[in-house]
């Protein structure tokens, strides 16, 4: 029997969920308790979170603690996110907690927290596999911003953040309520012009089969519309019409009275019912699937997938490769140019093993620089480095941290200069993350020379430890006279950092 309990510190509920991995390695959620803490309202409006606040927190995380020490030998993760991660004084109120009650809390990225939202949502989901073999819109409203994500054929399509969580659009319109006569079409104009992007990017005359929503404050919409508050529901759009009716044309104070609601909640009301009616009314559905899921949720299924309690599930590192993908078409990327770099970097780093040592993370790392090590050609040939190096950073690649983020795009970046004679200081990665980086932008950088005319030549690399050096062999029907050339200056960085030369040899194609 193994306990795990999850901490989710969000913008304005402070979350602790614990579970227990069962025989056949199924997990049940045990215990559940939240306390609001409006930790958004201070990092959204005024940069930082106040020290009331900060005590508010730790006391609450105490209190966790307490029911965490019921349970025997409970393993512990915990995650904050926007309020926290925007919030100037993040590292001092981490600091904070850990010195005062020995909680390491994790700054999740965008890109982790929806990754998790993901993995919660398979797990506690069963049909949602069979369910994205069509297209199906996840939309995330969180307190801080909202993510959109779109699934096609098993894939991840399209995603996009957008700064419009309900607790950041009712505070910063708020300042104008009082200076308008029609706030409904004020705020009605502000949530429609940000969720524009999403329209103008995602795949045009998508058919959407399902819309699935997702959120911390969708309680709230279950207990207004009268649904079960747990498991997965589905909420019709006849009766989210009526309450949407409801919500607008009546003040918090009024809401408050007739739902029996808090001052909190029915502020929030407005800004979250308008996204919905925006994305109800462009999908052309006339449901809602309402899964039973926050990030806690997520959190628990991480951590017992690290402790080997649970099958560790790859369907996120395939979201990540999907949504690459898409992104270097978007780019107009030659895929077949790309197809082969990818292939040939994965046998590279297969061969290689010995040599470098990286981790199977490492290889799936390298697997996204090949894929995208070209979208920057697409507005430069010049800095197209540079260029690819902004938008990988900027990129909602789910499930990826920062810095693995920041290795991915300097591998893009050096992909094909003289990446051994970057100064340290010019790297932000810590000293065993650059010597990583140096072995993977040299593994990079020979999958890249071996197919520089772009005509996938090479079929297969296998490899030969001699003496003193290593062959490697080729196995191509073609001239590889240019592939040859380009590889000797790769394989003069591979020597100086691994201390082995190689040497090359073309071998006909087996069959």
């Amino acid at each position: 029997m193994s306990f795990i309990a999850a901490i989710e510190v969000g913008s304005h509920e402070v979350i602790l969920k614990v579970a227990e991995v069962l025989p056949k390695r199924k997990i049940s959620v045990i215990d559940s308790v939240s306390r609001m803490i409006n930790l958004g309202s201070n990092s959204y409006s005024l940069g930082y979170i106040t020290d009331e606040n900060i005590v508010t927190l730790i006391e609450t995380l105490k209190d966790f603690k307490k029911i965490i020490s019921v349970y025997p030998e409970a393993e512990v993760i915990a995650a904050c996110t926007s309020a926290v991660r925007e919030a100037n004084n993040r590292l001092f109120l981490i600091d904070q907690v850990y010195q005062k009650t020995g909680l390491e809390i994790l700054i999740y990225s965008n890109r982790l927290e929806v990754g998790e939202m993901l993995r919660a949502i398979r797990f506690k989901m069963p049909s949602f596999d069979q369910m994205i073999e069509e297209p199906t819109l996840v939309l995330d409203i969180g307190a801080g911003s909202t993510q959109l994500t779109l699934f096609d054929k098993k894939e991840l399509t399209f995603t996009q953040n957008i700064l419009l969580g309900s607790l950041r659009v009712r505070d910063r319109l708020s300042i104008l309520e009082q200076h308008t006569s029609d706030f409904i079409s004020l705020m009605l104009e502000y949530i429609s012009g940000d969720l524009d992007y999403y329209r103008s990017f995602v795949p045009k005359k998508t058919d959407y089969k399902n819309f699935i929503l997702i959120g911390n404050d969708l309680a709230l919409w279950r207990y207004l519309a009268e649904l079960p508050l747990s498991g997965t529901t589905e909420l019709p759009f006849k009766k989210f019409k009526e309450l949407f009716d409801i919500v607008i044309n009546n003040s918090s104070f009024e809401l408050m009275r007739k739902f029996d609601i808090s001052q909190e909640q029915a502020t929030l009301l407005l800004p979250v019912s308008m996204v919905i009616k925006e994305m109800f009314e462009f999908t052309g559905l006339d449901r809602i699937i309402l899964p039973d899921v926050v990030l806690a949720d997520g959190l628990i299924v991480k951590k017992a997938e690290q402790l080997n309690l649970i099958e560790k599930d790859q369907r996120q590192t395939n979201d990540a490769l999907s949504f690459a993908k898409q992104i270097a078409k978007r780019h107009n990327a030659n895929l077949k140019h790309i197809e082969q770099v990818e292939k040939l970097a994965m046998q590279i780093f297969d061969q290689f093993q010995t040599q470098h040592r990286l981790e199977p993370r490492h290889r799936f790392i390298l697997r996204m620089a090949a894929i995208l090590h070209n979208i920057g050609k697409f507005y430069t040939v010049k800095q197209d480095g540079e260029i690819a190096y902004e938008v990988i950073k900027s990129s909602d690649l789910i499930g990826i941290s920062n810095q693995e983020i920041e290795l991915i795009a300097l591998l893009v970046k050096h992909h094909s200069d003289d990446f051994f004679d970057l100064k340290y200081e010019d790297i932000f990665l810590t000293a065993r993350e650059q010597l990583n980086f140096f072995k993977l932008a040299v593994l990079l950088s020979m999958a890249n020379a071996l197919d520089t005319g772009h005509k996938a030549k090479v079929k297969k690399i296998t490899t030969e430890v001699r003496k003193r050096h290593i062959k490697v062999i080729l196995e191509s029907n073609q001239d590889l006279t240019s592939e040859l050339w380009s590889s000797q200056k790769p394989a003069v960085y591979f020597q100086k950092i691994f201390g082995t030369e190689l040497r090359l040899s073309v071998v006909p194609e087996q069959t």
